[in-house]
């Protein structure tokens, strides 16, 4: 970011009051969790062959769901 850009988020920040502070600190890191997601969003082939892989061992009966198991241990 330029020094120019971070001086004008600074001054608004500055001219905030606490409240409006607050959620802009809360906004801003839903902003930064949001672009980290997007990033992370695009399966590799490696990942989709893991899945099919799965999803194989699971019709074979080679594996059991999440959801299987969580009945299976009473969770």
């Amino acid at each position: 970011m330029s020094a120019s850009k971070h001086n004008d988020i600074d001054n608004i920040l500055d001219h905030l009051n606490d409240t409006n502070k607050l959620v802009a600190k809360s906004f801003l890191s839903w902003l930064l969790e949001k672009q980290a997601d997007e990033e992370d969003e695009y399966l590799t082939s490696d990942d989709l062959k893991a899945l099919e892989k799965g999803r194989i061992e699971y019709q074979n009966g080679q594996t059991k769901s999440l959801e299987d198991l969580k009945r299976e241990f009473e969770i």
